[in-house]
């Protein structure tokens, strides 16, 4: 809950005071982990940055990789928020996977933090299921009802496509995705839903809408 949703929500003062120390060690977190990079950050550090005591500290987070959790989480929710604005009027599904699929993972290649922790993550097919929500699951069913895409089993082809993203992502942490592979991504992906060669190539190619502002 960040600090909108607490004026919104009503809370005891006891609670507020809670939710406030909360939301401070997650922004500080945040901006110490992306000046300096997971590893150099230490608890102190973040407890020291956001004005509250190890056992504030712990009380809500039992590690600090605890404290990323919330923070890519964030960050995956918003994605999914802004990919959901700019596509809501799309009607061609493999467009809309195309570009969807692309602007995840150019976000997540921009963002050292989010990069780092899929890479140490121990489920990053869950991670990367948070990232599209349930909006990708979404589109790919619509194509296949509209018929723009050939049928699968649903229960083969999430895992599937999950476990090849997490897995390109992670073998490209070193030297980063760049735009041929996520544009080569997008082509994969749009061959295996049933897109002919030629329009997959196109699709996976063409210039990316920029997403919706805050």
């Amino acid at each position: 809950m960040d600090l909108i949703e607490m004026e919104r929500t009503p809370v005891s003062r006891v609670e507020r005071k809670r939710l406030q120390a909360r939301a401070r060690i997650l922004e500080a977190a945040e901006e110490l982990m992306h000046a300096r990079g997971f590893d150099a950050v230490k608890i102190q550090d973040i407890t020291d940055v956001a004005d509250v005591g190890h056992g504030t500290f712990y009380t809500h987070f039992k590690t600090k990789m605890d404290v990323l959790v919330p923070i890519v989480r964030t960050k995956a929710r918003q994605l999914t928020e802004r990919l959901d604005d700019l596509t809501c009027d799309m009607e061609d599904s493999a467009d809309v996977v195309s570009i969807s699929v692309r602007h995840m993972l150019t976000a997540i290649a921009k963002d050292p933090l989010w990069a780092w922790f899929l890479y140490k993550s121990d489920l990053p097919m869950d991670q990367i299921r948070e990232a599209s929500g349930e909006s990708a699951k979404r589109d790919i069913q619509n194509g296949i009802e509209t018929g723009r895409f050939i049928e699968h089993d649903e229960i083969t082809l999430e895992p599937f496509l999950l476990g090849a993203l997490a897995g390109v992502i992670r073998d490209k942490f070193e030297t980063g995705l760049d735009q041929p592979v996520i544009e080569n991504c997008a082509y994969i992906l749009l061959l295996i839903l049933g897109v002919e060669k030629e329009e997959a190539r196109k699709l996976s190619c063409t210039p990316l809408p920029p997403l919706p502002t805050d």
